[in-house]
């Protein structure tokens, strides 16, 4: 079985996200709520304190009052409080919820994922899981959760100590002003927390679901086969094969010095004179299909290709076909020039 070393393509990325794996931390939508619960409390906290006081307040003077009456009273107020209060603060959970979602992975219905499947109810599948690499991250994660807040708890308490043996003189309000304050600062050490676990969570998953897709180079050639079928591709093959009898592609692969490539699916033309270009420019570049086209022309034509994933990779993402390489890939891509020049110089001594 041949090793998977390749990056997934845009393909099987596709493929992955209409079945529904993609990457999404649940611990960043935790980390955005328990931000929005306690930007809420301090925004609502005194009107719901007072809100709470005026129920009280009304409780003991509906005292006297026939009890039909007194339950009115309390009810139209406990009404208004949850109203305003639960209601309102459920409804912002609930949107905040959906838009870090969204923003996590964007719209997405993958019905393929709802459907009942064999392997997730076999218990040697489940075995797997139970120790796999991430549910002794997950487990890693909770101990350490648990960890920090009892700290925290035993530091706030032991810290307090002194004001909570004065709060049976200091009455309700005071004691209210305590526990706020404690259930604060117990929060604010949660959010933190949370947030710093979703930062290692998002990473995490990001780095399982790419680990998860990694393909050989028989995945990428199979895959490449498979879509011969399709349409589509079909109709972009035949765009290829214009280009190519136009000469526009046959032509700026021709007039490369190299083509860089990783390994199957991103082929970077390169060209550099230094009496007519002060550096190397990007002539052109292509992926999947146009990748491979570009290296076949380029092995046609006879121009050098080599293999390598960083700098092919690095030349697709930061520039534009025209542009000159950037300062940060000069190195990478003097490297090349020079082992190019090189093999040019060995094979005329050798003639």
């Amino acid at each position: 079985m041949s090793e998977k070393t390749e990056q997934p393509t845009s393909k099987r990325l596709r493929d992955a996200r209409q079945r529904g794996q993609v990457v999404k931390s649940q611990e960043i939508n935790a980390t955005v709520q328990l931000g929005l619960i306690l930007l809420w409390l301090m925004v609502e906290g005194p009107s719901l304190q007072a809100a709470l006081g005026g129920s009280l307040d009304t409780a003991i003077l509906v005292c006297t009052q026939p009890l039909g009456d007194a339950l009115a009273q309390l009810t139209n107020q406990l009404a208004a409080i949850i109203i305003r209060f639960v209601f309102g603060l459920a409804g912002l959970l609930v949107v905040s919820l959906t838009l870090t979602s969204m923003l996590q992975v964007g719209f997405l219905v993958a019905p393929e994922a709802l459907q009942p499947s064999a392997d997730r109810i076999n218990p040697l599948n489940n075995l797997k899981q139970m120790v796999s690499l991430h549910s002794l991250f997950e487990l890693a994660k909770m101990v350490l959760k648990v960890s920090v807040l009892g700290l925290t708890f035993a530091y706030l308490i032991n810290r307090y100590a002194p004001s909570f043996s004065h709060l049976p003189q200091a009455g309700l309000t005071a004691g209210f002003a305590v526990c706020v304050q404690l259930a604060q600062w117990m929060w604010a050490v949660l959010l933190i927390a949370t947030a710093v676990f979703a930062v290692a969570d998002y990473g995490m998953q990001y780095y399982q679901l790419r680990r998860q897709l990694m393909m050989s180079h028989e995945d990428i050639k199979q895959e490449y086969k498979d879509s011969e079928g399709n349409p589509e591709i079909k109709q972009r093959r035949r765009e290829l094969q214009r280009e190519v009898q136009s000469g526009s592609l046959a032509g700026k692969v021709s007039g490369a010095s190299v083509v860089v490539r990783n390994p199957t699916h991103i082929a970077v033309c390169l060209s550099y004179v230094p009496d007519e270009t002060p550096l190397p420019v990007v002539l052109d570049y292509g992926r999947d299909a146009r990748a491979l086209q570009i290296v076949a022309l380029a092995e046609k034509f006879g121009i050098p290709v080599v293999e390598n994933v960083p700098l092919a990779r690095a030349l697709i993402a930061s520039t534009e076909p025209g542009d000159y390489v950037p300062e940060p890939l000069f190195e990478a891509v003097a490297q090349v020039l020079r082992l190019i020049q090189e093999q040019m110089e060995a094979d005329d001594a050798n003639l």
